[in-house]
């Protein structure tokens, strides 16, 4: 079904939404591609699937966001894409691999990402990304907090932002933008589970996209190359 403009597969549940994401990455990507994957829990089950099925192909993979830190923290995403033995495939068959923790400052961190983003999105001739969507409404590292998402929207040269929110769960964060958002060719959505039903009620009503990240999802031309995987009513 089509809805704003956006595809929706619906699936019985999140192992069988694993597999239609699977398939779909085999289609989409390949060696003239960057695929950027996301973190937590949702995607997860996919990156063992690639790792353990072997047959991912793909000119480079990349990170969305990252939780900020020290250089494989233990909760950073590239520490849990790592577990999934999702890099060591990668390495195997000499897909690079591009993180954005570097044992740095954030502010710095962010700046030499931006950097690295800009060469990738230049470099392959296609660029896929696996997002989620939080219970909140956030998406990618974009956290539902209007005064940061806000900043976030109002920044139209930055492909990577980073922020640091002690007060929330989201802490320091590095993020593609918006901005970064929109330069990648096809996104795919994975939205798994009964506590992200409030989430998609929120980022198809009407709104703020500062006050909900996901909406973003529904601007034009965004929508047009976007699709939403989940076992959830829409």
């Amino acid at each position: 079904m089509i809805k704003d403009g956006i595809e929706i597969i619906k699936v019985k549940n999140s192992k069988e939404g694993i597999e239609v994401c699977k398939q779909l990455l085999y289609e989409m990507v390949s060696k003239t591609s960057i695929l950027f994957l996301s973190g937590g829990s949702t995607p997860k089950a996919l990156y063992e699937v690639l790792a353990k099925e072997g047959k991912l192909n793909a000119g480079a993979v990349s990170l969305v966001d990252e939780r900020f830190g020290e250089k494989l923290h233990e909760n950073s995403n590239e520490s849990m894409i790592k577990n999934t033995q999702l890099l060591s495939y990668l390495q195997k068959l000499n897909i690079e691999f591009y993180p954005i923790l570097q044992d740095e400052d954030i502010k710095n961190t962010s700046m030499q990402y931006d950097e690295t983003v800009r060469y990738l999105f230049n470099y392959f001739q296609k660029s896929v990304a696996i997002l989620g969507i939080g219970a909140d409404g956030h998406t990618a590292g974009i956290p539902a907090i209007e005064e940061i998402s806000q900043k976030i929207l109002d920044d139209k040269s930055s492909l990577v932002s980073a922020y640091d929110d002690e007060e929330s769960f989201y802490k320091q964060r590095i993020t593609l933008t918006f901005l970064g958002l929109s330069k990648l060719d096809q996104i795919i959505v994975m939205v798994f589970g009964k506590d992200k039903q409030k989430a998609l009620q929120l980022m198809f009503k009407n709104g703020s996209i500062a006050q909900i990240p996901a909406r973003f999802l529904r601007e034009k031309q965004i929508a047009e190359k976007a699709v939403i995987i989940t076992d959830q009513k829409i």
